[in-house]
């Protein structure tokens, strides 16, 4: 870090040389020996004029502790009335070029040999797009630095790791991140006006909260995947109660603030609680919600262990499904029996503790639906009363659960 700060205040006072002895190029638009040009033009292919291009050292990174809001550059140019820069010498071997106006911008590289050639080129600006992800801490760290080269762009992100950044323009770019004593090097890639995701999972962990009730509006807490989800509830031949003004629901229904209570029973937070009465045995009534797309159903084979929460007293079963036209539809399930209403207890279902495949209503048994999982419900049967919270899967990433 400091031999790459040292190289660059040498070559700070050096780093671009123009013919014009005035500091912003494209005053001429006449091309000389050796010269190369830049027009930059907008989307309608006119000439974007007045935009400020940004120069830096293609491995340039801002220092961690300069807390400054200052636009940080080797030099700094301002396009001509024919959107154009002149460029007539580089004193780095490649340099990057960053425009950002009015939510549209550019990012390229330029090197020595190209000025060296001489040469003119054309780049349309296109729809700036952001950046944003999580780094997985390790236990001892409370934070880390996300950096990318070339560019002024230095965040640090929350207690979580969640981080981003906005007004990028659209290039596959080099990231730095800082982990405590730790550097990690990786690229994403912005497309013109998308949010990209990009998670740095060196220190990625071996389990993933699926579910967490702490809002009622997106039960579906795995941020880092840009997915929110809003569970939905159905039942068969049973009426499904949360409150005295709220005793029944329809056949299928995503509206379900009401069910997301307090916890209770010195439990903090909040968690998910419905009462079912069956008007014949068998009957049930669930809550399910999408954990994986129906295009790209999630591989949780190696799940070791589905812990979670719960208290209330009758028959529940944690239930993963396969649905979708283009997927073989199925399910498997595993029954667990509450006996208490009084006191949070910690469960544990494991693979074996799932029903048989016994092709009964779609059951393909653990084995078939684990390497193919687009859902998660939580089914209660003939007359149960439950609460239930933090649905944790141990021995799969959250990885795991992206889009393949």
């Amino acid at each position: 870090m400091k031999r790459l700060f040292l190289l660059l205040a040498c070559l700070a006072p050096l780093a671009f040389w123009a013919c014009s002895d005035k500091e912003v190029a494209g005053i001429s638009t006449v091309e000389t020996e050796n010269a190369f040009l830049i027009q930059i033009v907008r989307e309608d292919s006119k000439p974007a004029v007045g935009v400020v291009a940004r120069m830096r050292s293609v491995d340039f990174v801002r220092d961690i502790e300069d807390d400054s809001s200052k636009a940080i550059f080797f030099e700094e140019f301002k396009t001509d009335s024919l959107g154009q820069i002149r460029i007539d010498s580089l004193a780095v071997d490649v340099a990057t070029i960053e425009i950002v106006d009015a939510g549209e911008g550019l990012f390229t590289k330029i090197s020595a040999e190209d000025i060296q050639e001489g040469d003119s080129v054309q780049y349309a600006l296109e729809k700036t797009g952001s950046l944003r992800g999580k780094v997985y801490l390790p236990d001892s760290v409370d934070y880390a630095w996300v950096q990318v080269y070339g560019t002024g762009r230095l965040v640090k992100t929350d207690s979580e790791g969640f981080y981003e950044m906005d007004s990028l323009p659209p290039y596959e770019y080099d990231m730095r991140v800082i982990v405590g004593d730790s550097i990690i090097e990786q690229s994403a890639k912005i497309d013109a006006g998308e949010d990209v995701s990009a998670n740095v999972r060196t220190f990625e962990p071996d389990s993933v909260k699926v579910l967490d009730f702490e809002s009622a509006s997106a039960q579906f807490t795995i941020k880092e995947l840009g997915i929110s989800e809003t569970g939905y509830m159905s039942s068969t031949d049973t009426s499904v109660k949360t409150t005295p003004e709220v005793e029944t629901i329809p056949e299928t229904r995503k509206d379900l603030s009401e069910f997301i209570v307090e916890a209770g029973a010195d439990r903090e937070g909040n968690a998910i609680y419905w009462e079912t009465s069956a008007v014949k045995p068998g009957s049930w009534s669930f809550y399910g919600i999408w954990i994986c797309k129906e295009e790209s159903p999630c591989d949780l084979s190696a799940t070791d262990s589905i812990v979670y929460y719960a208290r209330g007293t009758g028959v529940i079963s944690i239930i993963l499904e396969t649905l979708g036209e283009s997927n073989t539809e199925g399910k498997t399930l595993a029954y667990d029996t509450l006996k208490t209403s009084d006191e949070w207890t910690r469960r544990v279902i494991k693979p074996e503790n799932f029903k048989p495949r016994d092709d009964k209503y779609g059951n393909l048994g653990w084995e078939v639906i684990s390497k193919s999982v687009t859902t998660i419900s939580i089914a209660a049967y003939d007359s149960t009363q439950f609460w239930i919270d933090d649905v944790v899967f141990y021995g799969v990433k959250p990885s795991d659960f992206i889009i393949k």
